[in-house]
């Protein structure tokens, strides 16, 4: 009796890559000719983008291997037998079902005619079309998509998108720009999220969706807040000064304009021993002695001269000496008044504007320092955290302040 079983040819074009990769898994392409690598990474671009469009079409077909291992989902099946991330494996397969309602742009992800990123622009039009519109409209702007995707960076592409209607509808391109920039903001808003993820290596990483109009409005302030800053020849990518101003614009929010928790303005307690605060070394807890949040003394010693914190200081027994900050921070009319003396920051060779700089108190709070002009300094962000930092040496020579590290 002859064998009737034949390999799916899904699974044979499968096996047949994998056993094509393990064959030339240890030849280096570094001496390849120049022409053939530039041919070798264009046609592999086009093969990792159907390979990942067919990934996501088995994923989203696959609920009968789910129902065969008792998964909730074949995301979660392939997660746990590979040990990998649920939610990068649930984005794939959640990709392929939305194909499904996408037959132009799955054929043409399919022969590597458009990119993922160029399907996700295009599916997500398409979705946001009205219900009213009609399937002929639907297949018009997608078939409208697919083409114009050729010739367009994603990005482009997704110009075009936000006015589809108008694109496959010209006589309605008014009511159709308007309903859309309506449909846009209120899926903008929908969509906006933060989550703030504790990397447990004294960083936290931030991730979020925005309405345009807010992230254009927070990457305005952030330009702002980072363009005069100086790092004493350190060189600091776009990246790392926005990081650092946002840091900076949330330490100078008033808690006068935030809203109301208990009856207080909403304040960020931190706990430090006496002996620490005095020290150069040491820890603080934010938020209570069980904190799992800690910062360094000499940043509890920064913070405590401008931000808008409450250090409760303890002593040996962690009983409260002092809780408050009324005669801490400098007013604001003593901060205009050394803007008044000092056009710049101190600090020798900078020139951060004073509008951008911090009072310090030269002889340390934590030591019984008054705050008074006599006692003040005005440094920018970058030298304040040098101020406060034990490896470096700062001397004063009239108004101007010399900061180096301690040899």
């Amino acid at each position: 009796m002859a064998d009737t079983h034949h390999t799916h040819p899904v699974l044979a074009c499968v096996r047949g890559l994998d056993s094509a990769l393990a064959d030339i898994a240890d030849l280096d392409p570094l001496f390849m000719p120049t022409p053939e690598k530039a041919t070798a990474l264009m046609t592999l671009s086009r093969v990792l983008t159907a390979a990942a469009a067919l990934h996501a079409r088995l994923l989203a077909s696959a609920s009968d291997v789910a129902f065969e291992h008792g998964a909730r989902d074949a995301a979660g099946w392939l997660a746990a037998e590979e040990y990998g991330d649920y939610r990068s494996v649930r984005r794939s397969l959640e990709f392929g079902r939305s194909l499904q309602s996408a037959p132009l742009a799955s054929a043409a992800l399919a022969d590597g005619r458009l990119g993922m990123d160029k399907a996700l622009v295009i599916i997500r039009a398409v979705d946001g079309l009205p219900a009213e519109v009609s399937d002929e409209l639907r297949d018009r702007a997608e078939a409208t998509l697919v083409e114009q995707a050729a010739e367009l960076s994603p990005k482009a592409l997704a110009r075009v998108a936000r006015h589809l209607e108008a694109v496959v509808d010209p006589e309605a391109v008014d009511a159709a720009e308007a309903k859309a920039l309506l449909r846009e903001e209120r899926s903008a808003w929908e969509k906006t999220s933060l989550r703030i993820l504790d990397r447990f290596d004294g960083t936290a990483r931030i991730t979020g969706v925005l309405p345009a109009a807010s992230a254009q409005r927070l990457r305005t302030y952030l330009e702002a807040h980072a363009q005069p800053r100086k790092h004493d020849g350190e060189h600091a990518r776009a990246d790392q000064l926005a990081g650092r101003a946002f840091c900076d614009l949330l330490e100078r929010i008033s808690p006068d304009v935030l809203p109301k928790h208990g009856g207080d303005a909403t304040t960020v307690m931190v706990m430090v021993p006496l002996a620490d605060l005095r020290a150069e070394l040491g820890g603080a807890s934010i938020g209570g002695l069980d904190s799992d949040q800690r910062i360094s003394a000499a940043e509890a010693r920064r913070l405590a001269c401008t931000a808008e914190i409450i250090p409760v200081v303890l002593g040996s027994k962690s009983q409260v000496l002092d809780l408050g900050r009324g005669q801490r921070l400098f007013t604001p009319a003593q901060r205009k008044a050394l803007r008044t003396r000092h056009s710049t920051c101190q600090v020798e060779g900078c020139d951060v504007p004073s509008t951008w700089c911090d009072a310090h108190h030269e002889d340390p709070w934590s030591r019984g320092g008054r705050t008074d002009l006599r006692n003040a300094l005005l440094v920018c962000g970058h030298h304040h955290r040098r101020l406060h930092d034990a490896r470096y040496l700062a001397s004063r020579a009239g108004d101007r302040i010399h900061v180096q590290l301690r040899r």
